[in-house]
């Protein structure tokens, strides 16, 4: 259980160290980055959506006070004041909203290009982020290529050590080989290299030969054959 609970200890300290470490803030800020940048965005989509609507109900409203007024005035003609009154009234209120309406709309759209052009220019910002964001992860893998380790060297230098350490054991090995070896077997196996006698294990070169001398006679007879027709 002791056992479970220290490795279970070392594991959220792996996750702490790893939360705090500069490439893990990047990655958080940057995502961050990208959500409020999504969260504008949207806003503005939905305000431009709704100025598009209030201009529709605007000229909505244009359209309707110049039915009117056209109306009124075939009512005055006809001698009919007690109905170009009222039109008269709700032509008044309808030009106060269509005003009131177009003095807003000319700020909101101030508005409208100030935002498209701060949302335009989070949006370069975040493609610099992310073009940063990938150099910045190659940078951090070839920095860890330089981590120090407990011995005082780096990755590629330790683990070129490791392999002089290898090499040399396996020479020591190879040297113990030799000398454990009877002086006899070993002056054999030294004649027959040099052509002395029939040689005691079966080497590159006699395969070689002997492969080269079958292909010349498998030349031969090729040629033979092809003579004869």
């Amino acid at each position: 259980m002791s056992e479970f609970l220290t490795r279970l200890l070392d594991a959220l300290n792996g996750l702490q160290l790893r939360a705090a470490s500069p490439m893990a803030d990047l990655e958080r800020t940057i995502t961050a980055a990208h959500h409020a940048h999504a969260l504008a965005r949207r806003a503005l989509a939905v305000a431009m959506a709704e100025e598009a609507r209030e201009t529709e109900r605007r000229q909505a409203l244009i359209t309707k006070k110049d039915d009117l007024e056209q109306r009124a005035i075939a009512a005055l003609r006809a001698g009919r004041d007690d109905l170009a009154t009222p039109a008269a009234e709700a032509i008044a209120a309808m030009a106060s909203d269509i005003s009131v309406s177009e003095r807003a709309s000319q700020r909101f759209a101030a508005e409208i290009a100030l935002a498209r052009s701060e949302v335009e220019a989070q949006r370069r910002r975040l493609s610099e982020l992310d073009r940063g964001r990938r150099l910045a992860h190659i940078g951090d893998a070839l920095a860890a290529t330089i981590d120090v380790s407990e011995t005082g060297l780096d990755r590629f230098s330790e683990a070129e050590a490791a392999l002089a350490k290898v090499e040399a054991r396996n020479h020591d090995a190879r040297v113990v080989r030799q000398q454990t070896v009877p002086p006899a077997d070993r002056l054999i196996e030294h004649l027959a290299d040099a052509g002395f006698g029939e040689a005691t294990q079966v080497r590159a070169s006699d395969v070689m030969a002997r492969l080269r001398a079958a292909a010349g006679c498998e030349v031969s007879q090729l040629i033979e054959s092809h003579s004869n027709l």
